[in-house]
């Protein structure tokens, strides 16, 4: 699954190799189509961002949304250079002259004009800890809206934190040394604005990583360590499915309490 880091990333490396191009042809597989895909021809692309997971491409007046969940790629190629992926896996492709961008194997794609389809997603994800109008504050208290539910669960909801994935949640929880059974109404204040803090910070270090090409081994510190050790008091790595969202959660029970 994609996390924000890893939608952020690709859209900076799309900014990077697509800027200008303005689009000569275009395809889309998709069953929800707001917006012509005819619309986008000789439309110039102005960039790339991300909100969330969602990977968003900017022409004028338009905008392509695309959410990668688990097996989604996006490629940028030179005009004459071949795909290196089958053509039954593209969702959705635009050529330019020097360049041609495609998505492959992305279960969302949608195109809608650019104030229509930012509302739209804004209004159902809460704050980005990557975007320029990350909200602290109403993160913090969009966490204390779910008193009963539980820390762990909670984190992987997209309308109460945009682009916190699996990965992230169970690395932000144990630097915060929380576990992910705690109930909100359990937690302090503090807890929980570490726990916000901590999304903001694991989150910029994911990218780093991304944008620089390296793998995210280094911050991983109990993520997939099926029989690692804590760093901080040498205790054994629990691994289990939390319930009731049966995600790979990681824990060491005597530092995360």
């Amino acid at each position: 699954m994609v996390e924000g880091p890893t939608a952020k990333a690709y859209a900076i490396k799309i900014s990077r190799e697509f800027y200008g191009e303005v689009v000569k042809n275009v395809f889309l597989k998709s069953r929800k189509v707001l917006l012509e895909p005819k619309e986008l021809l000789n439309k110039r692309f102005l960039g790339s961002d991300s909100l969330g997971k969602n990977i968003l491409l900017f022409f004028e007046n338009i905008t392509v949304r695309a959410h990668l969940m688990m097996f989604g790629t996006i490629h940028v190629y030179e005009i004459n250079e071949l795909p290196q992926k089958p053509i039954e896996r593209i969702r959705f492709s635009v050529e330019g002259l020097k360049r041609k961008l495609i998505i492959y194997n992305a279960p969302i794609i949608e195109i809608d004009k650019n104030e229509i389809l930012l509302e739209r997603l804004k209004s159902i994800l809460g704050p980005d800890p990557l975007s320029r109008e990350w909200d602290k504050e109403k993160a913090v208290n969009n966490i204390l809206k779910h008193k009963g539910e539980k820390i762990g669960v909670i984190l992987l909801d997209q309308t109460v934190i945009a682009g916190i994935g699996n990965i992230l949640r169970n690395e932000i929880l144990y630097r915060i040394k929380v576990s992910p059974e705690r109930k909100i109404e359990s937690l302090s204040e503090n807890e929980i604005e570490n726990i916000v803090g901590a999304c903001e910070i694991l989150s910029r270090e994911f990218l780093k990583l991304k944008v620089e090409g390296k793998g995210i081994r280094e911050i991983l510190n109990v993520y997939n360590r099926y029989r690692g050790r804590c760093k901080y008091c040498g205790g054994p790595i629990k691994f289990y499915m939390q319930k009731p969202i049966n995600r790979k959660t990681f824990v060491c029970e005597s530092c995360q309490i």
